[in-house]
């Protein structure tokens, strides 16, 4: 099994659009995409300020895989599947129990290309490709306290600014990334064009991945 991981530093920084590029690129062959939630061992509070799957869960980690759950519309697992996703699977796991959770998920793929999008899991699961997504004006002290491990290991680190926007990142932003990084290198694209406009190495690699 080959795997790519894509994370972020933030919500809405474009994890799920950069990963749906990627389904997009290996049709026809497909790939199972996996959606990773890491959530606190003691939930106190839903961000979203309604009961969900993931507040709810009173197990150490759950493997969602109802096509009922996963193709509601709107939501980040409906969007892999619309992507031409072979195979979409959602993992929620407590903190204590993430390596747990992979080592399920993980005997559940099939051999071949998968790509999944999570942070927490990143160390755990060791992927051949990992991705990073940075939003372009949210402020690095909003950044979640991953970043930093994932932004130095990431293979490409993207700044995914919308076609449709003029203004050019944040400079806080940049200098974050740089801080963080050996090399200086860093794209500012729109993840959900395809990936041979913005990252012809990206997808040269991923083809030879598949």
């Amino acid at each position: 099994m080959s795997l790519i991981c894509v994370s972020g530093a933030t919500s809405r920084a474009g994890k799920t659009a950069l990963l749906a590029s990627v389904v997009r690129q290996l049709l026809p062959r497909g790939a199972t995409a996996v959606k990773f939630t890491t959530t606190d061992d003691v939930f106190e509070r839903c961000p979203r300020g309604t009961p969900c799957v993931v507040c709810d869960i009173d197990v150490p980690y759950r493997i969602v895989s109802e096509s009922e759950v996963l193709r509601q519309p709107g939501t980040d697992t409906d969007r892999m599947a619309q992507a031409g996703a072979r195979r979409v699977l959602w993992a929620i796991a407590k903190q204590s129990a993430v390596e747990h959770a992979w080592a399920r998920v993980s005997s559940l793929l099939e051999p071949g290309l998968q790509v999944m999008e999570g942070s927490t899991i990143v160390p755990f699961a060791k992927p051949q490709l990992s991705l990073f997504v940075v939003h372009p004006f949210l402020a690095p002290s909003r950044w979640k306290e991953s970043s930093a491990a994932l932004l130095a290991r990431a293979d490409l680190v993207v700044v995914n600014r919308p076609s449709g926007e003029t203004r050019a990142p944040a400079p806080a932003v940049l200098e974050a990334i740089r801080a963080r990084r050996a090399s200086h290198d860093v794209l500012v694209a729109d993840v959900t064009r395809p990936l041979e406009e913005w990252a012809p190495q990206l997808h040269a690699r991923i083809g030879a991945l598949a």
